[in-house]
């Protein structure tokens, strides 16, 4: 597991219309890291909700350097933001998370 430094791109309401459960209160969060992730494709990606500071829903890579995630409830980060996460699969380096606060950028 590797920890990976990241900087939130957007922070948008979900269309309800697109969720099975019609559920208003769901986020999309989409960041960037600062490094690429190797292995992106199968790797297994991990934020903490005290950097969310929301109800974690579900969290994928979607390119080398990109990921989204949707969360249940609005999260207070924002454009430029920075936070940690947790990569599995796609390297064996040891890493943690755990209670680094995001940082402003």
């Amino acid at each position: 597991m590797k920890s990976y430094e990241a900087r939130i791109e957007e922070n948008r309401k979900e269309d309800p219309a697109s969720e099975p459960d019609k559920d208003q209160n769901t986020w999309l969060i989409v960041g960037k890291f600062v490094e690429d992730v190797p292995n992106w494709e199968t790797a297994q990606l991990d934020l903490q909700t005290a950097e969310i500071r929301a109800e974690l829903i579900e969290c994928s890579c979607s390119g080398p350097k990109s990921f989204t995630v949707k969360t249940h409830g609005q999260s207070p980060l924002q454009k430029g933001d920075f936070i940690h996460a947790s990569v599995q699969g796609e390297s064996n380096e040891p890493g943690s998370i755990l209670g680094i606060p995001p940082k402003r950028g």
